[in-house]
Order: C-alpha cells, then structure tokens, then sequence
C-alpha cells in the first residue's frame, strides 16, 4: 500500500497517510482520519483544563471547594470524595438510545446531567489547589503531578520534592525554574539537564556539578560559560553576580543563550531508542511523530505518555495498547475516543469509568459491562445496539474522531490545548471553539510595589500582600512553603504571576510538531523539532555528530 496524501478538512493544509498507519487503522477497525494530526491533538487536548480553578459550592454537601468546572457549568459537581463515594449512582443517569436522533446529541444529555468530580486528584494530602495530581502531599498549583512532596507551581512534575516553578521535572529534588530535567538537586533555571547537583542557568548539561551558564558540557566541575575556573573565582562570580538579584539571573541566562548559538546543539532529546521520530522520546522502539514519551513501541501522535504499544493518536496517557484518540487513559487497552479510562478495556466514546469493560457512550462507570448511553444490556443486546451506533457514525463521518468540540466543558482558553497551541480569542471563536471571558482574576489591588531583594528580609508577613504581574497586571500573591525556598536558596522573588511564568517556561519549549532539517556537521538530512527559522538560529547536529562531537 502507497503512501496518501490528504487535505485536512479543519485546516485545510495537507497531511500524509504512511503505509503502516492503514495496517493500524484496519487492525483497530476504523477508517483513515480526514483531520491532521495538529488538530487531532488540538480536538483532544480541548476536553482537559489543566490549571484553570475556580471556588465554587459542592452541589452536594454545599461546601466550598476548587473545581474544574466554572460556576456555569450545567451537571452538578461534587468533591472528589463525594464523587467516589457510594451515595450516587451513575447508571441512574442511563436512557435508551434512541436511532432517531443523533448519537452525541444522547451522550450530551448525560455529560451535562451526571455529576462530576472537582478535580481529578487521587491519594493526596493538602493538594487542593491542583489538578490530575496523584500519591503526592503538600503541592500547591501542581498540574499533572504524581508522587511530589512540598511542591508548588508546576506541570507535569513527577517524583519531585520541595521544587517551585517547574515543567516537565522528574526524580528531582529543591529545583526552581527547569525545563525537562532529570534526576537533579538544586538546579535552577536550566532546561534538559540530567544528573546535575548546584547549578545556574544550563542547557543541555549531564552530571555536572558548580557550573554556571554552560551548555552541552558533561561531568564538569566548577566551570562558567563552558570554562573551567578555580574555586576561588566561582565564589567571586557569585559575590558579584548574587543569584538573588535578578539582573545576575538575567545576564547568566544572557550569556548562555549566546552559548547555544554557537556550538553545537542536538536536533533530538531522547535515549534507547530504536527508530523513532519527534521529541522527548525514551526507551521507544518504532515510535514516531511523538513527543515526551517515556516507552513505548509500535505508536504513533503520541503526546505525554508512558508505555504506549500500538496506539494512535493518544494523549496525556500511561500503560494503554491499542488504543486510538484517546485522551488519560492509564492501564487499559482497546479504547477509541474516550478519555479518563483507568483500568479498561474495550471502551468507546465513555469518560470517567473505572475497572470497566464493554461500554459505548457511557459516563461515570465503575466495574460495569455492556452498557450503552449508562443503561445496562446483555451481551447481545450490547453487541446489536453498539453496531447500530458504529454504522450511523459511519454514514456522518465521526467514526474514530475524538468527541465532537461541542461536547467540551470548556473554554478553549480554560483548556489544555490553550498551552500547547495558543490561539486568540478572535482565533479561537473563528476556528469554532468556545471562550470563557470571566476566568477568575484581579487587577489593581496590589499593596507593594518595590519586592525586598535581600533574601535576608524575606519573611512570613510577605503573604499578606497582594504583588503585582511586571507582564499582565493582574494580582497574585505568595505562600509561606514558596518565600522559605526563595530564602533559603537566596533567589528573587518573582515578578510575574504564575500564568506568565508558566508561559515563558512553556515558550521556551519547541512546539510538538517536525520538519525536515540538515545537519551541520554532516548535511544529512534529519527530522527536527526546531522549527525552520531556529534551524538558522542554532548549529543544529543529528544525533550521531552530536554524540561524536560532546561525548
């Protein structure tokens, strides 16, 4: 079978069909996608909110909680203990499908009726402020979080401790603005660094100790901008550039952007691999077009996911096979366009079920099997019902796509998908998605201007003021676990809120999408996730040049 080529029918641009992808489609027995895999990805990250908290009043208990869920969100929503609890039962929620009437139309019926949880946390302690965080204790403004104590600000920060404005963090300890590091401790202010103990300012670094704005460099001591000094004059750099002034921060990160203009930068991040393409990829065999993947074999558009075989199309995911457009799945298999499924198989078009199988349209499910629309059948009647539904999304040419847009809780700058591909709100309501005006937030009611900038004058008083944003101008404010880790590693307090923080962390990664690019050493040609005009920017190898030329 020949390669095809088509024109995606959101965006309009085109997109190529490879050989194996028909296998994949015939295998999970759905049809070739007529969307591309940018907006497939943007139709799935459109159903997570991340970050966007609101206090509202439990529509059970009536008590105060965070949620998710803005308060015109039209199901109630409960705390998450009270969503868990036995005092409800989803199947009460069930109807009759009805061939009549269009099958989303009946599963909207049901996503705006059943109750929802606030947020989706589990096994926490003092984590209320976070969201899809998981085993963890005392975060605060966590999101995507698992196994984390004492840490605050972050996305996707797993095995961590006592670690603050952080994103794609791993098994690190007291670190502050990283990006995709690893198995670190007072690290800040670095990005794809591994195994490295009291730095400033790296980029791409390993086992690197007392180092200073470097980039590429491996198991050094005491260097600064890529040169080796004496002890001596480390501590002398530091008296007159003191981290916790941020015209030092400034003119070390200054320097080291300079740095990586000039040597030479790997197109690739990723280890153990065998044939793989994307970004962010380890322990991968036969993975491509895939970004952040901790293992995986046989897949492909994968976003965020640990152990994916022989899945398509998957986001924000761990320990699935054959599964395609699918958004948190974690430890199940054959799922198609369904999200949150934990310990399932065979679901399509469900949310929110647990230890389930053999479900179609169904939410809030837990140990359930053969239901349609959360009304129970036998497995015959399963069967019958289920093709009827298959065969009318056929005819419409919604088979194998994500839930339709329409079915999303959210704003499209409320969701996940806002991080990863920011739009306007004039872009965002041209290409169809909705907007939430009113997200929650303050301006002008700051009570201090000048922050203190000796550490020394950090104290607990700081979290009765109310800051204000150098970059949006709206308010935040501090907690008490935040000002004791600026003190105790003598670092400026932030200027910006945390969104804006956020932003920047997530401006400096590069976008999940690849081009073809040639590299510098050995004008072979590669595939990169820097984009055309970094490719100009950056002395970009392939990964053979750059292992020879570093390591």
């Amino acid at each position: 079978m020949k390669s095809e080529t088509k024109n995606c029918q959101n965006c309009k641009k085109d997109f190529t069909i490879e050989p194996n992808d028909f296998g994949f489609y015939e295998k999970i027995k759905v049809p070739p996608p007529e969307t591309c895999p940018q907006c497939r990805q943007q139709s799935r990250m459109l159903f997570r909110n991340f970050k966007t908290l609101y206090k509202r009043l439990s529509n059970k208990s009536g008590n105060t909680i965070v949620s998710i869920y803005n308060l015109e969100a039209p199901f109630p929503v409960y705390s998450v203990s009270e969503w868990w609890s036995d005092d409800w039962d989803a199947m009460d929620y069930g109807i009759d499908f009805d061939n009549r009437k269009p099958f989303f139309s009946q599963l909207l019926q049901i996503f705006n009726t059943a109750p929802r949880a606030a947020v989706m946390n589990s096994q926490t302690e003092n984590c209320e402020y976070s969201n899809q965080i998981n085993q963890s204790r005392n975060c605060y403004l966590i999101f995507g979080g698992l196994d984390d104590e004492d840490c605050d600000y972050g996305h996707i920060v797993w095995n961590c401790r006592d670690s603050v404005d952080n994103l794609y963090l791993f098994k690190s300890e007291s670190c502050y603005q990283c990006i995709d590091c690893l198995g670190s401790t007072k690290l800040f202010y670095s990005q794809e660094c591994e195994s490295c103990v009291d730095n400033v300012g790296l980029f791409d670094c390993r086992n690197c100790l007392n180092c200073i704005g470097c980039v590429g460099q491996v198991s050094k001591s005491y260097y600064i901008f890529n040169k080796p000094v004496s002890k001596e004059e480390y501590r002398e750099f530091l008296v007159k550039y003191p981290l916790s002034e941020k015209s030092s921060i400034d003119f070390i990160l200054k320097e080291m952007e300079i740095l990586r203009k000039n040597i030479p930068q790997r197109s690739f991040f990723g280890s153990r691999n065998n044939d793989v393409s994307g970004n962010h990829i380890y322990n991968a065999r036969n993975v491509h077009h895939s970004f952040d993947v901790k293992s995986g074999e046989n897949s492909k558009f994968c976003f965020t996911v640990r152990k994916a075989i022989d899945s398509y199309d998957v986001s924000f995911t761990g320990e699935l096979s054959e599964c395609y457009q699918v958004l948190t799945i974690l430890n199940s298999n054959k799922v198609v366009g369904s999200q949150q499924i934990i310990d399932c198989h065979d679901i399509y078009y469900s949310e929110h079920c647990y230890n389930c199988d053999n479900l179609f349209g169904c939410y809030g499910l837990r140990k359930k099997s053969y239901c349609i629309l959360n009304k129970q059948y036998s497995k015959e009647g399963y069967e019958k019902i289920k093709n009827e539904i298959i065969e009318h999304l056929k005819e419409i040419k919604e088979w194998g796509n994500f839930f339709p847009k329409s079915l999303t809780p959210f704003g499209y700058n409320e969701s996940i998908a806002n991080e990863y591909m920011p739009l306007s709100k004039k872009e965002a309501l041209a290409q169809g998605f909705t907007w939430k005006d009113d997200i929650p937030s303050t301006k002008g009611q700051g009570t201090i201007k000048d922050l203190p900038k000796n550490p020394n004058d950090f104290n607990i008083e700081l979290i009765k003021e109310v800051l204000t944003c150098e970059t949006c101008d709206k308010n935040y404010k501090l907690i008490n676990r935040e000002i004791n880790f600026y003190k105790k590693n003598k670092l400026p307090i932030p200027s910006q809120c945390f969104n804006c923080r956020h932003a920047l962390r997530m401006s400096k990664r590069n976008i999940r999408d690849l081009w073809t690019g040639t590299c510098s050493k050995c004008n072979s040609s590669m595939l990169t996730s820097y984009k055309p005009e970094d490719q100009k920017i950056y002395k970009l190898y392939c990964e053979r040049c750059y292992q020879q030329e570093v390591y």
